[in-house]
């Protein structure tokens, strides 16, 4: 009877240790900032926002925690990560905090759009669009998509056991690369919210060329031939018509500003979406909200140089947009106001940009962009100041 149970109590120990070992380890070594990040104050640390962290849940702790500090919020992908939010006050006069997360669906808007209108006292709602928003209105997949628990009303107590309880594997190799000095070099992300793009100016500092070669152009040919050659094809538009008819519905009801705008698109990027179906979904937006689109074949987004890669524009492109919502500054055919008056003006001259460069695209196999000397370049090679 003694030895039944010295095995009981040895299993029972090594089963609390491999518990303890595995818990510990994803908690203090938190290789998705889950836990050293609760509270949302990431003021006073060197910390990267990024896909390999869970940036949607920083998010929502910084909102639930600081809205005093904010009157209104951008919320988008990626390509929204790009907006500081001390330029985007020049529109208004408003406190923004920029909620971009990698990976964005209308459904991530829909649920951050709500969740700031019950835990704040928001003003305004600016949601920026992508056209790559289209292909799926569900795009939780991995553990940095998926929405925060206190976001969708799930249990948070639930969520922090799947957090303790995650792959030891990843904090294993967490630390492994830090003994190595194999870890990425983190850069400080403003407490506002936008992306850090340090990096990808010091990038193409030292070779604007061979930068813009491999981070804008390498699939250029393959997406112009799906562009003006292929079938475009995606699941999302009445999903995402529907998110976002709700946010301006929860907007209307609280009192609360909504504005709606279409983020610039290199022309690469725009082999995902643009088509016949995506043009009949610009027009339904419109019966939603009038919105500033910037995603079209302007100057602007056939400049490579404009673009860190082939989704994500630099900082100046922006300032740009928002100078051009603010009237301070503006450059020809980028950013145009779509209403009910003029949508279907727009979508021509649209099909119309589209059909030229098509044309050109089966004439020659190619399209030409602009360079880098061309004025549509209005990125600063240096790190950019503000």
């Amino acid at each position: 009877m003694d030895k039944f149970k010295r095995w009981n109590i040895a299993i029972i120990s090594v089963v609390i240790c491999v518990v303890l070992f595995i818990t510990g380890m994803n908690y203090f070594v938190d290789p998705f900032g889950y836990f050293h990040f609760k509270g949302g104050d990431y003021s006073n640390v060197d910390f990267q926002m990024n896909t390999e962290q869970y940036l949607r849940f920083f998010k929502a702790e910084h909102i639930k925690n600081f809205s005093d500090e904010y009157d209104a919020y951008i919320i988008g992908g990626s390509k929204t990560g790009s907006y500081r939010p001390e330029k985007l006050s020049e529109m208004d006069g408003y406190r923004y905090y920029n909620v971009w997360t990698s990976g964005g669906s209308v459904q991530n808007y829909y649920y951050y759009a709500k969740y700031i209108l019950e835990n704040t006292n928001a003003k305004k709602i600016l949601v920026n669009l992508s056209g790559g928003e289209v292909r799926a209105f569900d795009r939780q997949n991995t553990d940095v998509t998926i929405l925060p628990a206190q976001v969708t009303g799930e249990s948070v107590f639930l969520e922090n056991l799947e957090f303790l309880f995650k792959d030891v594997s990843v904090s294993i190799d967490m630390l492994k690369e830090k003994r190595e000095g194999k870890s990425s070099v983190f850069y400080g992300n403003p407490v506002t919210g936008e992306r850090n793009l340090e990096k990808y100016y010091n990038a193409r500092s030292k070779d604007h060329e061979k930068f813009t070669n491999k981070y804008v152009l390498k699939k250029f040919s393959s997406h112009m031939k799906r562009l003006f050659t292929g079938t475009i094809q995606n699941d999302a538009y009445e999903d995402n018509l529907e998110a976002l008819r709700e946010i301006k519905r929860m907007c209307d009801e609280k009192g609360v500003e909504f504005q709606l705008m279409l983020a610039p698109a290199f022309i690469g990027e725009m082999s995902e979406h643009d088509c016949e179906e995506y043009w009949n979904y610009m027009q339904e937006l419109v019966l939603i909200s009038d919105y500033w689109d910037f995603s079209g074949y302007n100057d602007i987004n056939l400049n490579p140089y404009n673009y860190y890669n082939e989704g994500h524009f630099f900082y100046e492109v922006s300032d740009l947009v928002v100078d051009t919502v603010s009237g301070k500054n503006s450059y020809e055919g980028f950013g145009v106001y779509v209403t009910k008056e003029n949508i279907y003006e727009h979508i021509q001259e649209r099909k119309n940009d589209y059909q030229r460069l098509r044309e050109e695209y089966l004439k020659t196999g190619t399209i030409l962009l602009n360079g880098y000397e061309d004025e549509s370049n209005i990125v600063s090679n240096t790190l950019y100041k503000g």
